[in-house]
């Protein structure tokens, strides 16, 4: 089965971040994986945004779209259970849950989040 990532097109973004930070933390959430999950209406398209131990960042990679990095000071033990491993994009994936916490956490715009059905994962 096909992961998420090449799905959406984004598989080559995703092992542009394990080679450009392969000595940090990574692991998608934010937008990417809200908007994936149906918590926020936009798509956004050629786009895929990361958090990481290593500094934040906006990377363009031409045609094939861009990466945001966030920092962040999380890691790999204090997200147990929270993340799964997506072998297509290379890179560990958020859950739900874990990206609201992201976004509230890195004081992004929370207006085209549809609560209703995040609540629908928190519960």
């Amino acid at each position: 089965m096909l992961g998420d990532c090449e799905l959406r097109g984004s598989a080559l973004l995703g092992r542009v971040v394990t080679l450009l930070r392969a000595n940090c933390f990574n692991y998608l959430s934010l937008e990417t994986v809200l908007s994936e999950a149906g918590v926020i209406s936009q798509i956004p398209m050629g786009r895929i945004t990361v958090m990481s131990s290593g500094r934040s960042n906006v990377i363009s990679c031409g045609d094939y779209g861009v990466v945001e990095i966030v920092h962040t000071q999380k890691t790999p033990s204090g997200l147990t259970g929270l993340l799964t491993y997506d072998s297509v994009c290379g890179l560990w994936r958020a859950s739900v849950v874990q990206a609201l916490q992201d976004i509230r956490d890195t004081h992004r715009d929370t207006g085209l989040v549809n609560w209703e059905i995040a609540n629908e994962f928190v519960r």
